[in-house]
């Protein structure tokens, strides 16, 4: 029997452990002879570090709470629907999406993902709201997120915005 506690922590960091694996599988195939295996324990080396760095990431994003309203990623798409307010974006047309923090939290709902539209629509979601780790494969689509902003914006206790990612301006000439 393992404690739930244990099991929780355990569920949380999953992803994280089993990159590790696939990084230490690799570090042995570097141990053997030849250098056919140790092309593929470098390989494999690699997958691991990836795996352990994008489910670091991952585990940013996620939250315990159950808040306000569903969020759903669906065909490039993202709704979220609570009782009193909701939409639609593509994220197809996303322009920017900013992080708005507040010194509300842990108590109360301290972070809100703000998704802008080019045609001027805006979708603010709660961090807390059921589903929305989804956004992060969501915003995995879109070149060039600044994950370490939003890392930064999760852990702040200020009130203050943060831009995440914002669509590349044309160049005039």
């Amino acid at each position: 029997m393992i404690r739930p506690e244990i099991l929780a922590l355990l569920k949380k960091y999953a992803e994280p452990l089993v990159g590790l694996a696939v990084f230490a599988v690799g570090f042995w195939f570097l141990t053997y002879v030849g250098w056919f295996w140790k092309v593929i324990g470098a390989i494999i080396i690699f997958a691991g570090l990836g795996l352990f760095t994008t489910s670091l990431r991952r585990i940013t994003f996620r939250t315990d709470q159950i808040g306000p309203g569903v969020v759903e990623v669906d065909e490039r798409q993202i709704s979220y629907f609570s009782a009193y307010e909701g939409g639609v974006v593509s994220i197809e047309s996303l322009a920017r999406i900013t992080a708005i923090t507040n010194d509300q939290g842990p108590w109360a709902d301290d972070l809100h993902w703000v998704l802008e539209e080019d045609g001027g629509t805006v979708l603010t979601i709660p961090n807390s709201a059921t589903g929305s780790s989804k956004l992060f494969d969501a915003f995995s689509a879109l070149d060039g997120v600044d994950y370490s902003m939003a890392t930064k914006a999760m852990g702040t206790t200020q009130n203050d915005s943060y831009v995440i990612w914002s669509k590349p301006r044309a160049a005039l000439h």
